[in-house]
């Protein structure tokens, strides 16, 4: 395929690596499977050298959990990045982090190697909803990594925060939202749990062995989240992600802008133009197929008009301000309130999507039911 060079791309990378697998986690992830990384990582270096000079202005290299390569590992990585792609100056790099998994002189190597953004797995602060969880940190370490990031120069540092976990209760969650303000990362990444099939914590729900809190305390949650981030001068800029001002992912916006980007390693998607493509993500297949230029042998999906034009709808949507009118009709040629007409009016009258000036967002009662609400913006 023809890749226009023209374009500023976005970079995600994934390592499908891990010390063990998280109870909840559904990812591309092999725990026990490092003595691969060395050849896996030539795998990398190897389909990557097909998007060779191609301008990026973010990568994201994400897992599984990166941060268990070794510093030597990982910094080789970033330093092949920069060879085959031609990265912007102010580009944006974030690396992946499980607090077990790095110290300071590892954060440093990073930081020398020039990654700017560290997104750490904290997900909450109350040892025993991490030991339900598999998570292989405790909450005193994930403290002792933010500030060993911090150490090393990082000054653009997520956190990740879950809520709706089996046995929480809301004052395990606020003393877990308290303690995250208190390490003032720049950016807060906060989802509810979703639980999903042949995963350990499922079926301990689905035995009964472990309760969720009910519908109404997991929305309440969520409401005193936004509202103790406002307090403490955290911006909401998207459904489940916060930000001080000027610390929005600029990453996560390609997705939800529809921005093209590029996927390498096992399981990463790609979006260039109309098409979409996926890595395998069985390893051994995966190794076969990062041989091939892109998209070719991959799994492709052609996207025609109407599923663009939903895709603007439900991504946009995630974010605060909404989409616009005007961006609507300069990509599509045609009036955002003519080929929507139905569902944007019944959301409207039904107070789960407002107009500020030319966009359309959701409201707060709008968030609750957001699913919903993406799904009568699917065109047939």
């Amino acid at each position: 395929m023809k890749i226009d060079q023209t374009k500023v791309y976005g970079i995600y990378v994934h390592i499908p690596f891990c010390l063990q697998k998280c109870a909840y986690c559904d990812f591309t992830s092999y725990p026990g499977e490092l003595s691969r990384a060395d050849y896996y990582l030539e795998t990398l270096k190897k389909e990557m050298s097909y998007y060779q000079g191609i301008s990026a202005d973010t990568v994201y290299i994400g897992g599984g959990t990166p941060t268990c390569l070794s510093k030597n590992q990982l910094c080789s990585l970033v330093d092949a990045i920069k060879r085959n792609f031609t990265l912007t100056e102010d580009c944006e790099i974030t690396v992946e982090c499980n607090p077990k998994t790095a110290d300071e002189a590892y954060f440093s190597a990073l930081f020398l190697q020039g990654v700017n953004r560290l997104s750490i797995g904290t997900q909450s602060f109350c040892d025993k909803e991490l030991s339900m969880l598999g998570r292989v940190h405790n909450a005193e370490e994930a403290k002792q990594c933010v500030q060993m990031a911090k150490n090393a120069g990082f000054t653009n540092i997520n956190l990740d925060l879950m809520f709706g976990l089996p046995g929480q209760s809301m004052a395990s969650f606020m003393q877990s939202v308290s303690e995250l303000i208190s390490l003032a990362p720049t950016h807060i990444s906060a989802y509810s749990l979703i639980l999903e099939e042949d995963t350990p914590l499922y079926s301990r729900v689905d035995s009964g062995e472990l309760v969720l809190p009910d519908e109404d305390v997991e929305r309440s949650m969520y409401r005193v989240l936004v509202d103790e981030l406002s307090k403490a001068g955290y911006q909401q800029y998207e459904i489940s992600n916060f930000s001080l001002p000027g610390f929005e992912s600029r990453h996560n916006n390609k997705y939800w802008e529809r921005a093209p980007y590029i996927g390498l390693g096992a399981a990463a998607h790609s979006h260039i133009g109309m098409l979409r493509f996926a890595n395998p993500d069985e390893l051994d297949r995966y190794i076969k197929t990062a041989k091939l230029p892109p998209a070719e042998g991959r799994e492709t999906e052609f996207l025609t008009e109407k599923d663009a034009m939903s895709e603007f709808m439900f991504l946009g949507l995630r974010k605060m301000r909404g989409v616009s009118q005007k961006q609507f009709y300069e990509s599509f040629g045609k009036p955002m309130t003519e080929v929507f007409s139905e569902p944007i009016q019944k959301h409207c009258q039904r107070n789960l999507l407002e107009w500020k000036d030319d966009h359309l967002c959701l409201t707060n009662r709008g968030i609750d039911v957001s699913n919903s609400v993406f799904c009568e913006f699917l065109l047939d």
